[in-house]
């Protein structure tokens, strides 16, 4: 018996496929070459209600479970109703592709775009889910057929190689390079679809991934050269900006007389269950590579890198830790320790320094000749604690993962008195940063800054030189208590 839940999406999906057949008996146009950008409303076949564009979102993106769009243009807010839940379809058709868009999830939203009406890759909130399968972000989601037998209706599909996906209402970015299944002249399909590959902020989650037909959910049963691209928008609230479709160009045939580097084999550094570790390494973190580094791995799937020489947070990341193949391929000449996670990338800057004045001195890259690292003590499980001096300044550093996992938190002790300057602590950098409950959203909705309703320091906003830092005074007048805050990504 068909529940009436399911008969109402029936309904949605007949409705978003009649109006498409409707204005499908005009041949649409077709992505024959060149970019397509889509940027609002007009550029896609009549909208549901559910569509809306602004140029901003209100209320708090990382809690509401509804999206709060302010009027205007710049995103497309998807607000989902049991009555309007249509799904976006571009005004053209497109074969190959290569598409770029960012997009932000509302907290336990799911949606999907699909590759010509028919192939879907998932977009869902799977922040810290452990082993992503074919039904989180960036997946290539199954295929669907009840006549397989109970328990194997679901078949194809690819689940994502890293779960890469960020937090919700965080801006999170979508790559893909599709190829259309080919059909001959009679209509043979002679080849499937395929997915060349697939990036989830910045990270690559598929690769040669072939589908043999339409995945589940999708606008149209059967297989065709052409088709319009779909944004699923029955199953919750997101936001989409930043919509580009490309037209492939064939790559340039392959010059003899360059060498191609093999790329090694992984050799992956994993993490035991009781107990963080720390590898030396050399890290690449652009325009420099740091030297004086090293890759820490925690338990809760929560690492990072750091610079001693700089007393410096370069990245976090969730998931697998460091595959250490350029360490020990060719002599290891590189040194270097990948995260096989999808980073997030901070500053890379000096984590405290002096300043004469702060609220007109950009901060510094290093700390300078006053500061010298003091190495490292690690606790009883191996978690590392970092002592470095600065001036007359004692300080040390260290971050462990937050309560269940949420993210990852960061300690600073400073002792002692800064001989003239003031010393800060340098929580983030970025173009823009804006109070929200319980701290901070650092960046364009980048990543999150927890700060301790408890906490006795009380942290400013300075602006330099275009850009805005976050920092806390220490020492002198200021407390002399431990600065503590969590970074969630």
């Amino acid at each position: 018996m068909m529940t009436l839940a399911r008969l109402a999406r029936v309904v949605c999906f007949l409705c978003c496929l009649g109006v498409w057949m409707v204005r499908g008996a005009e041949p649409a146009p077709r992505l024959t070459e060149g970019e397509a950008v889509l940027a609002g409303l007009a550029d896609f076949r009549p909208v549901a209600s559910n569509w809306t564009e602004a140029r901003v979102l209100a209320g708090d993106p990382r809690r509401d479970a509804v999206l709060q769009p302010i009027a205007g243009a710049g995103m497309l807010v998807n607000r989902p109703t049991k009555a309007q839940r249509g799904h976006l379809f571009s005004a053209w058709e497109h074969g190959d592709v290569d598409l770029e868009l960012e997009f932000l999830l509302a907290p336990g939203s799911n949606s999907g775009v699909y590759l010509m009406g028919r192939y879907e890759v998932q977009l869902r909130d799977s922040w810290r889910v452990a082993v992503p399968g074919v039904g989180e972000s960036g997946a290539v989601y199954s295929r669907w057929d009840g006549a397989r037998g109970v328990g194997n209706e679901s078949f194809e599909g690819a689940a994502p190689r890293v779960n890469a996906a960020r937090a919700p209402g965080l801006w999170q970015t979508l790559r893909v390079e599709f190829r259309a299944p080919r059909f001959a002249p009679d209509g043979t399909k002679q080849e499937p679809a395929r997915f060349v590959r697939v990036w989830l902020n910045g990270t690559l989650v598929q690769e040669n991934v072939t589908i043999g037909g339409p995945t589940r959910s999708a606008a149209f049963a059967d297989e065709a050269p052409w088709g319009p691209l779909m944004i699923q928008g029955d199953h919750g609230s997101l936001a989409i900006r930043g919509l580009r479709a490309r037209v492939p160009v064939p790559p340039p045939p392959p010059d003899p007389t360059v060498r191609v580097r093999r790329v090694p084999a992984p050799i992956v550094v994993t993490v035991p269950a009781d107990r963080t570790i720390l590898q030396r390494a050399f890290i690449a973190f652009p325009p420099v590579k740091r030297l004086y580094a090293a890759a820490v791995g925690t338990p809760a799937a929560l690492h990072y890198a750091y610079d001693f020489e700089r007393g410096a947070l370069l990245r976090v990341w969730r998931g697998g830790f460091i595959d250490t193949a350029e360490m020990w391929y060719e002599r290891g000449d590189s040194q270097l320790a990948k995260p096989l996670g999808a980073p997030l990338d901070l500053t890379g800057k000096a984590g405290v320094a002096l300043l004469e004045t702060p609220a007109v001195d950009g901060w510094p890259e290093s700390p300078g000749d006053l500061y010298a690292s003091q190495g490292y003590r690690l606790e009883s499980d191996g978690t590392p604690v970092f002592l470095a001096t600065l001036s007359s300044l004692q300080l040390s550093e260290r971050f462990a993962p937050a309560a269940e996992g949420v993210g990852l938190t960061r300690t600073v002790t400073v002792e002692g008195t800064a001989a003239s300057w003031a010393a800060f602590v340098l929580l983030a950098e970025a173009d823009q940063i804006t109070p929200a409950p319980g701290g901070w959203v650092i960046g364009d909705r980048a990543y999150y800054l927890d700060w301790p309703e408890t906490s006795p320091h009380r942290p400013v906003v300075v602006t330099a030189y275009g850009r805005q830092r976050l920092v806390v005074p220490v020492g002198g007048k200021n407390p002399t208590a431990p600065v503590s805050y969590t970074l969630v990504w």
